[in-house]
């Protein structure tokens, strides 16, 4: 099958890296429904040698697949606390720029609305949410926050009324099928002046680290802050900042662009500025590389001690779905769960919430959701669980001297 590239539609060739027959992240099987049948092809990584973006170029049933999406990272105290210093960091740049404040914010992937709390917060007189779920929207429209339940596309802007100051998002530019018509989109929506803010995971720590877990059906664009500045630029944005945050206060992988609108209209997409990353050469080897270490861990083990992961988001369920011994693990704790209702896609494994954790407590525990590791360590060494038996996914990335 040809692919063609997101951005510039040219012919992508040969892939960077391939894994092969994994799962769609949140596909979890209900124990009601054990024969469900479940969404497993391979996912091939290319770069596009016209215009550098590396991407997943294939495409599933988005639309009916983010319907129903539920998961949210919205009951962390960390996440929390980032969401927070995230409006705070834009609004002030907002002002910073314009010499006046926001009055009105669109966020795009918006979730059950907990970001744009935090702009209510800081007393912006108009947000709204573009949602595609219609669980999460819900959660939203209940606690107060104004979505509008669909797909953020070019059609968008005949639903709407109202330009806005600020366009924002959280990890879900890379979700995106068409990242050009959703800049393009963007560019439409917004005032003379206006920003547009996205966060994103960063391809240079997903590379430095092999952090393979993070090539997923759900992800269509992988992007350096070089590339990010490249393909916005591209679109009639100039970039203005680029992770104002301190490392300490975002998640583990995160790359954060604010990018103002230029009052010129956007050209096509072309670039001539060098973009070749000479990781990806060897992305392949490294994954199998590092495959091979948690593999030999969890090998490592005494043969009579219980094994659980914590996190049943996209690190946990692609991590385990790769791994030759994902049957020692007992279960997959996540606080977005209730019970042990529901199996991880691919590798069955119960995921279990925070009401039987301490059943585990004599386990140790792999945390995939590294970027909480020390909000993860509290919550589970107050359920009895030992620290000497805590580790982290971030342990097995390769060593500095190896990327």
């Amino acid at each position: 099958m040809t692919h063609l590239c997101r951005a510039c539609e040219s012919i992508l060739d040969t892939p960077v890296a391939v894994l092969e027959w994994m799962p769609l992240t949140d596909d979890f099987i209900s124990v009601e429904n054990l024969d469900k049948k479940e969404y497993l092809k391979e996912i091939k990584i290319f770069e596009c040698e016209d215009c550098g973006l590396v991407q997943n170029p294939a495409d599933f049933d988005h639309e009916g697949y983010y319907k129903d999406y539920q998961y949210s990272s919205g009951h962390s105290h960390f996440v929390q606390h980032f969401m927070r210093r995230y409006a705070e960091a834009v609004y002030n740049e907002y002002y910073r720029l314009n010499h006046r404040n926001p009055a009105a914010i669109l966020e795009v992937g918006s979730g059950d609305g907990e970001q744009l709390k935090q702009f209510k917060n800081l007393s912006v007189p108009s947000v709204l949410g573009i949602e595609p779920s219609e669980f999460l929207a819900q959660i939203a429209i209940e606690s107060g926050v104004p979505t509008q339940i669909g797909f953020f596309g070019a059609n968008i802007k005949d639903t709407l009324t109202e330009s806005f100051d600020i366009c924002i998002s959280s990890y879900t530019v890379d979700h995106i099928r068409n990242p050009i018509e959703f800049l393009q989109t963007s560019y439409a929506l917004l005032n003379e002046g206006g920003l547009l803010v996205f966060e994103v995971h960063d391809l240079e720590k997903i590379l430095a680290r092999t952090e393979y877990c993070l090539f997923e059906h759900e992800h269509t664009i992988y992007l350096t802050p070089s590339d990010a500045t490249r393909l916005v630029e591209s679109q009639g944005f100039e970039v203005v900042a680029i992770n104002p945050l301190h490392q300490n206060e975002v998640r583990g992988n995160s790359l954060i662009v604010i990018a103002q609108k230029m009052p010129h209209v956007p050209g096509m997409y072309k670039t001539d500025l060098p973009f070749s990353n000479p990781l990806l050469c060897h992305l392949s080897d490294q994954i199998k590389a590092t495959i091979i270490r948690l593999d030999a861990w969890v090998d490592s083990l005494p043969v009579d001690a219980s094994l659980v992961g914590f996190g049943a988001g996209g690190r946990g369920v692609m991590t385990l779905a790769t791994l030759n011994n994902h049957g020692r693990f007992r279960a997959l704790f996540d606080s977005n769960f209730d019970g042990n209702r529901y199996l991880t896609p691919k590798t069955r494994i119960p995921v279990v919430g925070p009401d039987q954790w301490n059943d585990f407590s004599d386990a140790y525990c792999l945390v995939f959701s590294f970027g909480y590791l020390n909000e993860i360590k509290e919550q589970l060494i107050r359920k009895g669980f030992s620290p000497d038996k805590i580790f982290s996914l971030a342990d097995f990335f390769p060593p500095v001297e190896q990327v």
